[in-house]
């Protein structure tokens, strides 16, 4: 946000201001908002992302911004290979997040891998992320959960760790992945990694979050669970992994749910908008 009024400050013209955030009051910011509102009000024309960095805006700040998604090159994502040396026959769950951050919901599927490998015991988990790769081997291995590390290893375990990979190998290995999970908690006001995996392919389970709702159209395009439940995560993994009907109709209505976010089709919506701030006595279009 520094950086925000900075830009502000020493802008001059006409400015559209895209808004991010979704989190709940800050003190902070109602403590500074008089100081801020002098930059605030240089802004012509505001974007949201989501409903919820919408309503957040609203709140906290009384703008009136257009909801327009977050863009996504679904292409790149739509025609990436699935990653090499990975068993093509074994159900494969993924997980994308720093897992020692508690809001990513790493620990809720740890919780739930029990039951779901009683129901799927040849399912294999793909940890992608940043963190302490160290800390990951503790938490599972109190889990008691087996763990190999990279693509290399023919070894079969129940989780295998990426760690931090390039864009292409995020793509190719949610192209490898029937599943994935995104068991976040809060503080999301988008799921950028959910439009991606629905354009590669993979089914989504997701937490019911408002975020996340919005993207998956409130279930249609994915299958949302309690958030916070591990049983309730566990019965949504199963049932979309064991039936093999239903987690292709997911497939394809996520497939077509991801075009709603391509680049092509929200590039104009933004552009709409940039049109306004420069031609006098024009409106913001709602999109």
């Amino acid at each position: 946000p520094s950086y925000s009024m900075i830009s502000l400050a020493v802008a001059a013209g006409p400015m559209v201001a895209t808004y991010h955030a979704a989190t709940t009051n800050s003190l902070i910011l109602r403590t500074f908002l008089p100081v801020l509102r002098p930059f605030l009000e240089k802004i012509h024309a505001g974007i949201a992302v989501s409903e919820e960095a919408r309503r957040w805006q609203v709140e906290m700040l009384a703008g009136d911004p257009v909801l327009i998604p977050n863009g996504v090159e679904t292409r790149l994502y739509r025609d990436a290979t699935p990653l090499a040396g990975l068993d093509p026959d074994r159900p494969r769950l993924m997980f994308l997040g720093r897992f020692e951050e508690p809001r990513k919901g790493f620990q809720i599927l740890l919780r739930a891998l029990p039951r779901i490998l009683r129901e799927v015991p040849d399912l294999e988990v793909i940890v992608v992320g940043g963190g302490d790769i160290g800390d990951l081997h503790q938490m599972l291995r109190r889990a008691k959960i087996s763990w190999v590390d990279g693509v290399e290893t023919t070894d079969r375990a129940t989780v295998r760790i990426l760690g931090r990979v390039s864009e292409e190998d995020k793509a190719a290995a949610l192209a490898a992945s029937d599943v994935y999970i995104a068991p976040n908690t809060g503080g999301e006001s988008f799921g950028i990694v959910l439009v991606e995996a629905m354009a590669a392919g993979a089914a989504i389970v997701a937490s019911d979050i408002p975020a996340f709702a919005a993207v998956t159209d409130h279930g249609q395009a994915g299958r949302l669970f309690g958030n916070g439940s591990a049983r309730e995560l566990a019965q949504a993994v199963t049932g979309v992994l064991l039936d093999d009907e239903g987690r292709a109709d997911l497939i394809r209505r996520g497939t077509e749910r991801s075009r709603d976010f391509d680049w092509d089709r929200v590039a104009t919506q933004v552009e709409r908008v940039y049109e306004t701030v420069v031609t006098p006595g024009r409106k913001v279009v709602r999109a």
